[in-house]
């Protein structure tokens, strides 16, 4: 079809403008004030179809008309994008600096790096775990999204040009790419659904769903309008059709219903924790799809969408996009959590003044001026030097001599000693860590994070005296209830086999003549952290899983084990060592403070005293020889601090490896004969 056959439409529909706007309003709620708009992470494939519509567009049309360039393709990609991230990313450097402590000023650098290298999903998802910063208090985590549209803009022309030079069906090739990364994302979320959120071949087909509707809109707009006439207005619903432009006016408003009224239920329905992408995803992107396919003269779309304050809305969704994360993330790092909802709204109103001056300042001056070859070469240049600076702060740790008075909290934060030097190996296909000591009894250690944390107390009493010390089994999952019989969430679903394995290494493994089980009891009895359903204190989902535990041990017992149970150790935000660094913007520039961490013993007992009584009954009467930690780390007061001023703890529920192999005596009876 040659360009003179084709209807080009305008190249600008305001109401694309207003599906921006209801995009970044809906993440922008959902960052804010998620108890409101639950599922308003959905914006961001919102954004992703338009996109995929809009680059697609602009790729068809000029191979089309035959002056498609790869340069002048990827010179207007940075004129678009660098602009305003460029200003954003170093004013997150600078606040990052004033604000920051080292381990977390270190972690920023290598976002920034990975943000204008376009890489941050990759390094989010190679952060993602159990251990992993909240991504509340990354300031930097929304350029994911952006980078895996870099990405796509990076492989998608490409792959578009080479089928056009051999003659493919260009809507067959990126329906056949749609069907691929569609399925591998069904496929990845029930694998590792943490990792998956951000990998681009899970994601692609949301913007590759924007790609087959340019392609339609531009050269089949007719046909399928034509076929979806045929079959909304056939004898079976109408006994006298409305005349044809009726018929187109009315598909049009049916159609533009329908897709608003997917995303309607989508951001209503869907809740941080299901299993994303996935199939819930398609909600959001067809509703996209159908909003931009009923085209711009359709009710919703030319009253709603195209409205002055949603156009302007979505004018400016690029850099609102960009500010907003930062300005929230970090004043939940100055808070240490949730700032009142006065001070996220007015970040929220602050992030849209920001916006509109980035759009009016920096976006438009430098996509619309003159000089195009000139600007995209100090923008490269800018982001190299970024890009550089931020790796010299990576590579120097955060510069601790910054914050000299601090540094022993920084590091005990980012301290962690699991699995060390335990040995990977596995018995009739079951995997587990294992270290060596000269005797051949074994002790095996099962739970959660809160028996890994004990690791470096076995490994300093097996180097130090192997002759009298069992060797050790490590057999844990983090977030996994060391009781069996338990159904966990998808995010969790790796903790059911846990259990099972257990009771087949304990059997087909008589050298093992002890089990030590703990975990952070008070998570899963208290809230049902990481299970199908909630727990509360002393409801049947609690009275179940202390039954459940009862059994294991006294199955263990009667098979001739010595069964240890080690209940929690002190919990509470006042533990984690970043809580002693206090930080009061009305101090500027001296913003950090020292304050006095730790945690009342009658506090943690109002709190979970009833837990912790209920476990060691149930331990003393299955058999188990308890461990109460509590005993042992708190007097009247549960220090944060030890002796020599060093922080105990990782975070607010973990001790840390330094202070575990050196002082935490009350482990040495599991591992020592």
């Amino acid at each position: 079809m040659s360009s003179a056959e084709i209807n080009f439409r305008s190249t600008y529909r305001p109401d694309i403008d207003g599906v921006r706007a209801l995009a970044i309003l809906s993440v922008v709620v959902f960052h804010a004030f998620p108890d409101i708009l639950g599922g308003g992470f959905v914006g961001v494939d919102i954004f992703f179809v338009i996109s995929g519509y809009l680059i697609s567009g602009i790729i068809f049309k000029g191979l089309d008309a035959g002056s498609f360039s790869f340069g002048r393709f990827y010179a207007h990609r940075v004129k678009r994008i660098f602009p305003a991230l460029l200003v954003v990313v170093f004013f997150v450097l600078v606040a990052g600096w004033l604000l920051l402590l080292p381990d977390e000023f270190k972690q920023l650098g290598k976002h920034v790096v990975g943000s204008v290298l376009y890489v941050q999903n990759f390094v989010l998802a190679g952060e993602a775990g159990y251990f992993d910063t909240a991504s509340e208090f990354k300031p930097l985590t929304h350029m994911w999204s952006l980078a895996i549209e870099e990405q796509f803009y990076l492989f998608f022309p490409v792959l578009i040009f080479a089928a056009w030079r051999l003659g493919l069906n260009l809507l067959a090739v990126v329906v056949l790419g749609f069907v691929v990364s569609f399925f591998l994302n069904l496929h990845s979320v029930r694998v590792s659904p943490g990792i998956a959120y951000y990998l681009p071949q899970v994601r692609f087909w949301e913007l590759l769903a924007g790609s087959a509707l340019a392609y339609i809109d531009l050269y089949r707009r007719d046909f399928v309008f034509d076929l979806l006439s045929k079959v909304a207005f056939c004898k079976m619903f109408f006994s006298r059709p409305p005349e044809e432009e009726q018929k187109l006016k009315l598909l049009s408003n049916v159609l533009s219903l329908a897709g608003v009224s997917l995303i309607v239920v989508s951001l209503l329905v869907i809740e941080k924790g299901y299993s994303f992408p996935g199939k819930w995803a398609v909600g959001p992107v067809l509703g996209t799809v159908l909003i931009i396919l009923s085209g711009s003269d359709a009710w919703v779309n030319r009253v709603f969408l195209s409205s002055r304050f949603m156009v302007f809305v979505g004018l400016i969704s690029y850099p609102l996009y960009l500010w907003h994360w930062p300005l929230l993330s970090f004043s939940r790092i100055m808070s240490s959590g949730e700032p009142s909802e006065q001070v996220r709204l007015g970040l929220v109103l602050v992030s849209v003044c920001l916006a509109w001056l980035t759009y009016r300042l920096v976006e438009r001056p430098i996509r619309f001026g003159r000089r195009d070859d000139l600007k995209v070469l100090l923008l490269v240049l800018a982001s190299v030097f970024l890009g550089s600076v931020s790796y010299y702060i990576y590579y120097n740790n955060g510069f601790v001599n910054r914050l000299e008075i601090f540094s022993k909290i920084s590091k005990a934060a980012g301290e962690w000693d699991y699995p060390g030097r335990l040995e990977p190996s596995s018995f009739n296909g079951i995997p587990y860590y294992f270290q060596r000591s000269s005797l051949p009894s074994t002790t095996i250690y099962v739970g959660d994070s809160n028996v890994e944390q004990y690791y470096p107390r076995i490994e300093q009493l097996i180097k130090s005296s192997p002759d009298a010390t069992n060797s050790a089994i490590f057999k844990t999952g983090g977030g996994c209830l060391p009781v069996p019989g338990q159904i966990y969430g998808a995010l969790h679903s790796h903790c059911a086999s846990l259990m099972p394995e257990v009771y087949a290494l304990v059997k087909g493994k008589p050298e093992i003549d002890r089990i030590v089980i703990g975990a952070q009891w008070n998570g899963y009895l208290s809230l049902g952290f990481g299970l199908a359903s909630t727990v509360s204190e002393g409801d049947a989902a609690y009275q179940a899983i202390l039954s459940g535990l009862s059994k294991f041990i006294r199955e263990m017992v009667a098979d001739g084990k010595r069964v240890y149970l080690i209940t929690n150790i002190p919990t509470g935000k006042k533990l984690d060592p970043k809580y002693m660094a206090r930080r009061d913007i009305s101090a500027f520039p001296d913003v950090f403070k020292m304050r006095d961490g730790g945690v009342s013993k009658s506090d943690l007992e109002s709190k979970y005293g009833g837990i912790r009584k209920d476990l060691i009954r149930v331990g003393n009467e299955s058999g188990a020889v308890v461990i109460d930690p509590v005993d042992y780390l708190c007097v009247t007061h549960c220090e944060s601090l030890d002796a020599q001023g060093n922080p105990m703890y990782k975070d607010s529920s973990h001790l840390r490896p330094m202070f575990v192999r050196d002082k935490v005596f009350f482990l040495d009876d599991t591992v020592l004969k």
